[in-house]
This record gives structure tokens, C-alpha cells and sequence, in this order.
């Protein structure tokens, strides 16, 4: 097998790590550190605050710290650092895959994203954005919560295989003034942040500004003479924008955030003229939101939101064969309210109920030729809701033996009430040991995207339903020492009713259909040690495997992906050194060719001086500058895409 090399590979590097961990004569960590990572509150797995080990689901949290130490620059890279998810980029954008599943043609939809517990999924192709384009800087995130499996029982639509909260961070851990300048091999980046407390209340501005430019890549499908050899000259640029506010006071808390991306698309996606510098998207996104908040102390507490979001995709490019230079843009625009109390009844019952609503304002496609005059070719314009109400039970029915019963009933534009049900039994014989038995549903409407006309006569599918998830699980969470945690899962996941992209026979344009079922199972298995000495190990392996049921080629689907995370502080003063080994094993591409399993390492120094206003950040990323090979999607002419490889930044941070 390609993947065993992988492995040794692997084994190699951490083996190599452990002398330089064992040199470090830092003591500016201990124990503690472990009950401390242990105890960071968790939010998305009930919708209220928890410890990990208590929460119905199979949690990973990772900090600012973490975000720090392994220099991760996008939400994406955070995730991919999460045991059982992979990530695949076109290119274009980042895609989440979870447990082995990410099909070709979903933008990311089946993962719901929240952004301090408030949804944050586009309602035009309900993607959850994690490139550049998610419109926070990870330099504003506390943490990230990842909730693997079915959540729609407590937050409807997209919680299909997971629910990533990204938690930011406060005005109080981010105090004064604060600027952090980037110069890399591939792009330059500026961040700022300004923060003030008054009172009981604060103020947290920051606005962020990145350049990368384009780089020459190579496409064996196009290397022919009139095509430039197959080289896309610099057609990689990438230019993305992002400002942020927040108000907070005792029990209200008034945010806003505004960004945007603009990408040149290098592949020729969609039958686009190749090497023509025309080629752009730009995604633009922006959300308003109010929160009141009010805790009654033992009794329980209320919580009510209400929120503004609005999204623009647009694109602009020649295609094939007029090489006319059209634009296609799609423009969402909705708001969302939610009211959800939480009841403390007794010392071993809570509850949670709540109600949403979502109302769709404006959900228009349109697209024009500009020449030779500007002539309009598609005009698509909706509007639409969803609703739900949900409810979830936790009790203690006998000492160290939770029960957890939820369910939820959701109500979509044009679509039949749905009621999705949970159920966990979390059982913990010891302090240090919790078991959860795990069973639930989960499901996804069509998105807009995937049900709308499309252009130049494609049809779409009137009968096209939503996905139908199941799913099981068994998870053991141990704190076998002072300084180890060992966690592992076991889960079968059974899909019904899979939205794919695929080719109209008629049209011959790319139009989404049902196709089937699929059955997705595996294992997953995790160690974390924290050393006296101020290092800290983490590691997992993730055994997985998709079968669909007409028996298709499952493109994009890693059997086996191994993670190892390791940081150390170094004996020459007041740095840490971060080790990210990322192992993924072979694939497949949608025409079936394999492509090889990777090992890709990324190292992080930092140096932060005591009492001193700056600090210094050095990454260097594909330490061994690994070929990376992603697979096309069901748009592109080349089968597999190769990603950029080594490339390194020096960040410097000034506070004022």
C-alpha cells in the first residue's frame, strides 16, 4: 500500500521531534495545563456552556493558542487539524470533508457553521466558507468547537456531518492596540485590532488586509501551442478584506463584520478560456447581529438574537466557444431570529427549548453578456423561509448515568415539516472516564443553488428532496494519567437520498440529482500528553471508508488520515516551537485514477519576550515541499489539481 511509506514517514518525523522536545529546560508549563484543555467550555454540542467530556458528542476544541502555535493562517486550516476531517482545495476554495465524506460539488453545505452560536451559512449555496473568504481573521478567534456527526436535532438544515462554532475572542483578552504585519513568500497580510473596557462595557474594532499574487501553474489537459503549453501565467492571485465590531454590555451584545474575497480561478473551472487573466470570483458577505442575554443563576437562563446577513458571489469570465466575457451573480439576502431558554430543574435535569426563524428576503441569480453590448441571459429571483422548534433533555437517572433526549421539527419554503430526534446515554463510572452511546438523524434541504434554473436552457429536477442522514456512534473520552487523555470513536453513518452534481445527458450542462444512498463507518483514535516541562503531544488516527450504494467511484474519500501535533519551548529564552505532520493516504479522483497518499509538515517559531510591546511569528509551511494532489470536481477539465508547495512568513506583532 502507497500509505504504509506514509506512515514511516511519519513515525520518522515524531521520532526525529523527540530529542529537541527533550532538550527543552523550560518549566513554564505543567499538568495543570491538561485539566485546564480539558475544561474549556463547549457550547455547540447542547447550545449551552459544558465541559467537553460531558457533552453528548464527540467534541474537539482547539484555542488561540493552538491557532498561535502551529501559525494556522484560515478556519480551513484550523479544521484540518481536527482528527477525521480532511480538506480539498480546488483552487478556488476550501472544502470540509468529515469522516470521509466530501462530494464533488457541495460547497462545503453539509457542515453548519456558527460564529459565536449564531449561523452563519450563506442562504444562496448554504456553504459554510473557510478559505480566505470566511469573513473573520483567526487572529479574533478564542476557539473553535468541532461537534462531529448529525446535529439537526438541535440546529436543523447543514448540520449533517458536523457543527463548527468559532468563538471570538473578547475585548478583554485583546486589550489596547495591536498590529500584526506579514511578509511571506507568497503574499503579504496587515491585521489590527483595537480594544477599550468602559464600565461594565467594551469596545473591540479590527479591520485585516491580505494581497497574495498569482503564481504560474500547470495543467496537462491544456498543453497544446494555443494554449500557452498548459501554463496559467500568474493566474493566481487573491486579494480578501475583512472588518469586525463589537459592542458588549451587561446582557446585550451588538456585533457587525463585512468582508470580502476576490480570486482569480487559474484551472479554467466551468469551461472557461484557459490562461485568460479575465477569470475572476469575488465572494462578499456581511452580518449585523443583537444578542440579549440574561442568566438566572441556578434556575437557568434566557437568550434571544435577532441578526441581518446578506451575501454576493460574482464571477466574470470568457467561456468557451464564443469567449464572450460574461458576468453571473448571485445575490441572498435574509434575517433570522431565535429565542431559546435553558432550565435548570433540580440538580441532575436541564433543559433546553427554543424556536427559530429564517426569513429569506431576497435569493436572486442573474447573469449578462458585456460584448459586444451587455444583453441579459438569466434572471432568477426567491424568497423563502425556514422555522424550527426544538427542545433537549438532559438528566442524571443514577449516579455517573446521563440520559439525553432532543428532537427538533423544521419547516421549509415549500417543503413538509420534518422532526429530527437524538438520543445520547453518557455514562461515567470514574471522574477521569465518560462513554457516550450516541444516536441521531440529520438531514439537508436542497439548497437555491441546486434547485433553480441554471443557463442556456438547463433543467433541474422538480422531485429533487432532501438528504436523509442516520447515524451511531460510540465514544470513550479517558484522562488515563495527570498528564494523558486517550479518546476514540467508533461510528456508522447511513446516507439516503445523496445530492450530486452531475452532467445532463440532454444538456450536457452540470445540473444536481439523488443519486442513491451511501454508507460511511470507521474509527477514530486520539492521545494528547502534556509534559511537566512545558511540551505538549497531540495525536490521531482516523480509519474510515464510504461506499455508495450503486457503486460509483467515491472520489475524494482518504481511507486513513494520521495528524500529529507537537510544541515545545526552547532552551535560548522566551520561544516555542509548533510541528504540524499532516498524513493522508491515496484517493481517488472522479475518473477513478489514484493518487498518492501525502505527509506534509509545518513548523511555527515564536519568540515573545517578557514585558516587551512586540513579538514574532515565523511559519514555514510543506517543510519538504510535498507535491499535493486534490481531485477535480465534475467543473473542471483536469482531473487532479496540484496545490503550491513550501512557502514561509515572518509575521511581527506590536502592541501599542
Amino acid at each position: 500500500m502507497l500509505y504504509r511509506p506514509t506512515l514511516r514517514r511519519l513515525f520518522r518525523i515524531a521520532v526525529l521531534l523527540l530529542p529537541l522536545l527533550a532538550q527543552a529546560q523550560a518549566r513554564d508549563a505543567s499538568v495543570d495545563e491538561l485539566e485546564d484543555l480539558l475544561a474549556v467550555p463547549v457550547y455547540a454540542a447542547s447550545r449551552f456552556s459544558q465541559k467537553a467530556a460531558d457533552a453528548p458528542a464527540a467534541v474537539t476544541v482547539l484555542t488561540a493558542g493552538d491557532i498561535r502555535t502551529f501559525g494556522w493562517r484560515t478556519l480551513a486550516e484550523i479544521l484540518n487539524a481536527v482528527r477525521g476531517v480532511h480538506v480539498r482545495n480546488d483552487q478556488a476554495y476550501d472544502y470540509i470533508g468529515v469522516r470521509g465524506l466530501s462530494r464533488p460539488g457541495d460547497y462545503s453545505s453539509r457542515v453548519l457553521l456558527l460564529i459565536d452560536g449564531v449561523r452563519a451559512n450563506e442562504n444562496m449555496y448554504d456553504s459554510a466558507m473557510a478559505g480566505r473568504e470566511f469573513p473573520l481573521d483567526v487572529g479574533l478567534i478564542e476557539r473553535v468547537e468541532f461537534v462531529a456527526g448529525p446535529g439537526s436535532a438541535l440546529y436543523g438544515s447543514n448540520a449533517v456531518f458536523g457543527v463548527v462554532n468559532v468563538v471570538t475572542r473578547s475585548a478583554a483578552n485583546l486589550r489596547g492596540d495591536q498590529l500584526t504585519v506579514t511578509a511571506a513568500t507568497d503574499g503579504a497580510k496587515l491585521f489590527g485590532t483595537s480594544s477599550r473596557e468602559f464600565g461594565g462595557s467594551s469596545l473591540l474594532l479590527s479591520a485585516t488586509s491580505e494581497h497574495r499574487p498569482g503564481e504560474d501553474r500547470y495543467y496537462a489537459a491544456y498543453d497544446t501551442p494555443a494554449s500557452n503549453g498548459g501554463i496559467a501565467a500568474g493566474l493566481d492571485a487573491e486579494d480578501d478584506a475583512k472588518l469586525y465590531a463589537r459592542y458588549t454590555a451587561p446582557d446585550w451584545t451588538v456585533s457587525a463584520l463585512a468582508s470580502k474575497r476576490t480570486k482569480q480561478v487559474p484551472n479554467a473551472a466551468y469551461g472557461a478560456v484557459f490562461n485568460d487573466p479575465s477569470t475572476r470570483w469575488r465572494d462578499t458577505f456581511a452580518m449585523l447581529d443583537g444578542t440579549w442575554q440574561h442568566d438566572f443563576g441556578a434556575r437557568g437562563a434566557w437568550v434571544a438574537h435577532v441578526g441581518f446577513g446578506g451575501y454576493d458571489y460574482d464571477e466574470r469570465a470568457r467561456y468557451v466557444p464564443d469567449a464572450l466575457l460574461k458576468t453571473y451573480r448571485d445575490e441572498g439576502r435574509w434575517w433570522l431570529a431565535d429565542v431559546r431558554g435553558t432550565w435548570q430543574l433540580g440538580a441532575s435535569h436541564r433543559l433546553v427549548a427554543g424556536a427559530e426563524y429564517q426569513r429569506d428576503l431576497h435569493q436572486r441569480t442573474r447573469s449578462w453578456t458585456l460584448e459586444p453590448e451587455k444583453a441579459a441571459t438569466l434572471d432568477v429571483d426567491r424568497t423563502g423561509h425556514r422555522v424550527g422548534l426544538f427542545a433537549n433533555d438532559e438528566w442524571t437517572v443514577w449516579s455517573g448515568l446521563r440520559l439525553g433526549l432532543g428532537a427538533r421539527a423544521d419547516q421549509a419554503s415549500g417543503r413538509d415539516w420534518r422532526l429530527t430526534p437524538k438520543g445520547s446515554l453518557v455514562w461515567a463510572p470514574r471522574e477521569d472516564l465518560s462513554v457516550k452511546l450516541l444516536a441521531g438523524q440529520a438531514y439537508r434541504d436542497p439548497n437555491v443553488y441546486e434547485t433553480r434554473p441554471g443557463i442556456a436552457g438547463s433543467t433541474i429536477d422538480p422531485h429533487l428532496h432532501r438528504e436523509q442522514v442516520q447515524s451511531r456512534e460510540l465514544a470513550v473520552d479517558w484522562h488515563a494519567a495527570d498528564a494523558l487523555r486517550l479518546s476514540g470513536s467508533l461510528f456508522h453513518t447511513h446516507i439516503d437520498g445523496l445530492i450530486e452534481q452531475v452532467e445532463d445527458e440532454d444538456t450536457g450542462l452540470l445540473v444536481y440529482r439523488n443519486l442513491g444512498s451511501g454508507k460511511a463507518g470507521g474509527v477514530e483514535l486520539e492521545a494528547e500528553w502534556v509534559d511537566p516541562r512545558g511540551w505538549r503531544v497531540r495525536g490521531s488516527w482516523t480509519a474510515q471508508q464510504l461506499r455508495l450504494s450503486d457503486g460509483r467511484v467515491v472520489s475524494n474519500a482518504p481511507q486513513h488520515l494520521s495528524k500529529l501535533h507537537a510544541s515545545t519551548p526552547l532552551p535560548w529564552g522566551p520561544a516555542r516551537l509548533g510541528l504540524e505532520v499532516l498524513g493522508t493516504s491515496w484517493s481517488r479522483t472522479l475518473t477513478g485514477r489514484r493518487l498518492p497518499g501525502t505527509v506534509v509538515a509545518n513548523a511555527t517559531l515564536q519568540y515573545d519576550p517578557a514585558g516587551q510591546p512586540w513579538s514574532l511569528l515565523f511559519s514555514v509551511y510543506n517543510l519538504g515541499d510535498v507535491p499535493v494532489l486534490d481531485a477535480g470536481g465534475p467543473e473542471h477539465a483536469s482531473d487532479v489539481l496540484a496545490r503550491s508547495g513550501r512557502s514561509a512568513s515572518l509575521g511581527v506583532v506590536v502592541r501599542f
